[in-house]
This record gives C-alpha cells, sequence and structure tokens, in this order.
C-alpha cells in the first residue's frame, strides 16, 4: 500500500473518529489543572477493563501531570487508521497491526505495555475433540489480518494444522463470534478467556489457550508515532506511569478491580465472568507490571507474519522500539518484580 493511500484511509477513518470524540461515545478524559495533554485510544474493554481502566478511575495521571483524553474504538480497523491520522496520540493494540502500518511507512514506536500476555482461547463445538482435528472445521473470526485470526493461525501451526485446511469467516466482534458457536452458526471462534465460565453452561469446550499454545504470542503493546514522541515525550511518560500504577493498584485491590470491571461491562459485580477473569490475570502472568515492552514476542509476531504469508519478510523490530519513556516513567513510581509469564522464557 502507497504512503497516499495510507493517508487516504487515515483521513476517512479520521473524520469517524471526530464525530465519535464529537458526541461522546466512548471518549473520556482525566484532567489535570495546567498538564500537558494527550489522547490515548483503546478497544472496547471486556472483563479485564478493571485493570485496564484503572489509571483512568483513579486518575494516577494526575499526579504526572498529564491530561489524558480516552478514546474507545470498536477495532484495530478503527484504532491504527486514526493514529496515523493524528486523531490519537498513543493507542494500546496488538503489535501486528502497527508491524504492518509500519512496513507500509508509517513512523511508528513501541513505548510499553500494558497486558502483554495474550488472553485469547479457541472455542468449539463438542464434535470437535482437539486443536489436532481442526481441519475441514468453520472458525469464526474477525478481519484475515486482525487479531483473532493471526493468533487462531499461530495455534493451528503449532499444532500442526495446516490454516489453509480451515474455513475462516468473518463472526462479527468477540461477544458474536461466541454466540455464533453456542447457535451452531459455526463450529469454532477465537475469542478472548472472559467466556470460559459461560462455555462450561453452554457445553462449549475450550480448545486451548493461546498462553498455553503460543506462548510468545503477545497481546497489547502502547503505540505512538514518532512525532509526537518529539512534541509531547513527558506526557507519554506521564501516561505510561499513570497506566503502570493502575495495573499494580488493580492488582492488588481485587474488590475494586471486579467492581470496576461490572460497571464497565453493567453486569452484576457478582457475575462469575468478572471474579474468573480476574483471577485469570491476577495469577496467570499477564500484566505488566513495569509497563515492559515484550520485544522478544514482538519479534516472533514478525516472523509469524511470514510464515502466513502476511508478509514476504519479517519487519525489523529493533528500530521501532523506544524504551527511553517507559524507564522515565518507571523510575518515577518505582520498578517492582515482573509477573509476565514472557519474561520467565
Amino acid at each position: 500500500m502507497s504512503r497516499s493511500r495510507i493517508a487516504a484511509l487515515a483521513a476517512v477513518t479520521a473524520t469517524m473518529v471526530l464525530g465519535l470524540a464529537a458526541c461522546g461515545g466512548g471518549d473520556t478524559s482525566a484532567t489535570a489543572g495546567g498538564a500537558d495533554t494527550i489522547t490515548y485510544g483503546i478497544y472496547e474493554p471486556g472483563a479485564d477493563s478493571g485493570y485496564l481502566l484503572m489509571g483512568q478511575e483513579k486518575n494516577f495521571w494526575a499526579k504526572h501531570k498529564v491530561n489524558v483524553k480516552v478514546v474507545q474504538f470498536k477495532s484495530a480497523q478503527q484504532a491504527f487508521p486514526a493514529l496515523l491520522a493524528g486523531q490519537v496520540d498513543v493507542v494500546q493494540g496488538n503489535p501486528s497491526e502497527a508491524l504492518l502500518a509500519s512496513q507500509k511507512g508509517a513512523k511508528l514506536k513501541f513505548v510499553g505495555s500494558t497486558m502483554p500476555g495474550q488472553n485469547y482461547a479457541l472455542y468449539a463445538k463438542p464434535d470437535v475433540p482437539a486443536m489436532s482435528a481442526l481441519a475441514g472445521a468453520t472458525l469464526g473470526i474477525s478481519t484475515p489480518t486482525g487479531l483473532p485470526a493471526v493468533v487462531a493461525k499461530a495455534m493451528m501451526l503449532q499444532s500442526s494444522v495446516d490454516p489453509a485446511s480451515v474455513k475462516l469467516v468473518n463472526a462479527g466482534g468477540s461477544p458474536d463470534r461466541y454466540k455464533a458457536v453456542v447457535s451452531g452458526q459455526i463450529q469454532v471462534a477465537s475469542a478472548p478467556l472472559d467466556y470460559t465460565v459461560q462455555a462450561e453452561k453452554d457445553g462449549i469446550k475450550l480448545l486451548g489457550r493461546a498462553k498455553d499454545v503460543v506462548p510468545d504470542f503477545p497481546r497489547y503493546a502502547l503505540i505512538t508515532r514518532d512525532e509526537v514522541l518529539q512534541s509531547k515525550g513527558a506526557a507519554v511518560t506521564g501516561l505510561i506511569a499513570g497506566l503502570v500504577e493502575g495495573i499494580r493498584y488493580a492488582d492488588a485491590h481485587q474488590d475494586e478491580a471486579t467492581a470496576l470491571a461490572a460497571k464497565t461491562l453493567k453486569v452484576p459485580a457478582t457475575d462469575p465472568m468478572i471474579a474468573a477473569t480476574y483471577k485469570e490475570f491476577h495469577d496467570g502472568g499477564y500484566l505488566a507490571m513495569n509497563g515492559e515492552i515484550p520485544v522478544r514476542q514482538i519479534k516472533y509476531l514478525a516472523d509469524l507474519q511470514v510464515k502466513l504469508g502476511i508478509t514476504k519478510t519479517a519487519v525489523p523490530v529493533d528500530p521501532l522500539v523506544d524504551d527511553s519513556y517507559r524507564q522515565k516513567a518507571v523510575a518515577a513510581i518505582g520498578e517492582v518484580p515482573s509477573t509476565y509469564y514472557g519474561d520467565a522464557r
């Protein structure tokens, strides 16, 4: 894709994002008088919102003298064009999209992370006995290069299944994909672990967790443009510091974290999904307690894109990493022991 094509796509999405901000849909702010301002894009939070939104909930950013305007997107297909168009300064997203955008000329940097641990899984009807038996099945994803598709293909490769032998269909967002398995419209869905408790009730099988099958597959990184670092470097540092403090606070205050998740999803705090998801993240090592950039895992993803035919050559990752802002953020709040399962590999 040419740079002019990137610009055109970004401009179209920018118009959509401006409309979202104008009507207030999913747009919230954490303010601090006289502070730098930065716009932070995230995907619509799920049962993990007790972790991902705690920095905003407690406004930890104020102590770091940064105003953060939070904009929610449905998917990477909205978030990354908005980042390229300059409508948001930083996005929390999967590195895969950033690698593709970089290869097409975008000047992006990985500056931190919130949850590098991958929380996806494959859900299946009972007639699919195992990962190794996926050939011939219909599997629900979003877009061909989106996270649900890429992580599912990675899991297939690791399980000696040819991804070409599985029919991939666009089955909507995560809740829609899971429901499509329950209703029998598809046999398998790639979706977050949010539905594990409900799956037991629905008689749906958890074929495998990405964490177990492809442990090097990363989930989230904090991604920004070079020009943002040049013009708003202090605000980027403050954003990272507040996010990391939010992650740490949520991990140490289960009641508050689960209450925030329940409020975000508009479900009772007693909903089993809320407690199960919190336990998964708390015990499972998914979190970046110091905002660590999962560099090795991003390199795995770059190589995987080649194996899957998404790119012809692996995108060089090291030039896309700038760890200096995260280091400044952690210096301000203090370093704690890492719990990320990827650091133990």
